[in-house]
């Protein structure tokens, strides 16, 4: 009897330690790893979000960092230490700047969780401005003292028409159709662009603003930045010289 009983003890002991070395923390972001904000029309202020964090491990979950993405997101944890079970709020908010279409953003938390100690919370938004423009127009190729074409596109997501009324533009871009332009509702159009390569190589840059009759102050001047690489012009190549007929023949 005495033999079984330490055994029994033994087995005990045994499934204690056990348990005590496979027990893990586990982080569990509520409602999952994306936090969609869905489209988004009023962009005059930062967008802003709150999801819950749960330790559904049997250990505590340490949260050492959590980090946004990039500097238009920010972010606040109510708490970092967590008991199996246990709960914390992380705040956060994303300024969506001059932006539009599908927004893209992330906050990585490191922590001691098992079996992964990385966890990644996306941040969704499809932001539909009124007036959605290109936010970059690239002018690839040009040269010097050449002319370059591009097209900038301007959409009209509102239901009444809006006018442009007015383009001015700097380093030698210059919208080639004349103002007022009317752009009717739920309509977009191609706004074309000209310049003409600098006399110096290197990057080119340059923007066009775009005076409209908008009632909504967000969307009274927008603004469209050209990009490009000025380059050399290339070589012209010399004319060929007619085939000479061997001396004294007749054809």
């Amino acid at each position: 009897m005495k033999t079984f009983s330490k055994i029994f003890r033994i087995a005990g002991a045994a499934l204690l330690l056990a348990g005590t070395l496979y027990a893990q923390p586990k982080i569990e972001i509520k409602g999952g790893d994306t936090y969609d904000w869905g489209t988004v029309s009023d962009v005059s202020k930062p967008l802003a979000g709150q999801v819950e964090i749960k330790n559904v491990g049997d250990k505590e979950l340490i949260i050492y960092q959590s980090k946004p993405a990039c500097g238009c997101t920010s972010d606040a944890l109510e708490k970092a230490n967590l008991k199996p079970g246990e709960s914390t709020s992380l705040r956060f908010t994303v300024n969506v700047g001059s932006a539009s279409g599908q927004l893209m953003k992330s906050i990585t938390l490191t922590t001691n969780a098992q079996p992964d100690s990385i966890k990644i919370l996306f941040l969704k938004a499809n932001i539909l401005r009124l007036l959605q423009t290109d936010q970059f127009v690239s002018m690839f190729p040009m040269h010097i003292g050449k002319e370059v074409t591009a097209m900038a596109k301007i959409k009209n997501n509102g239901a009444t028409p809006i006018k442009l009324l007015e383009f001015t533009g700097n380093n030698g871009l210059t919208v080639t159709k004349k103002a007022p332009i009317t752009i009717p509702a739920n309509t977009e159009i191609d706004l074309p662009l000209k310049a003409i390569g600098p006399p110096q190589p290197g990057p080119y840059y340059a923007q066009v603003l775009v005076k409209t009759d908008s009632n909504d102050p967000q969307y009274k001047l927008l603004e469209i930045r050209v990009y490009a690489e000025n380059k050399p012009a290339p070589p012209t190549a010399a004319p060929s010289s007619p085939a000479l007929l061997p001396s004294g023949g007749t054809k």
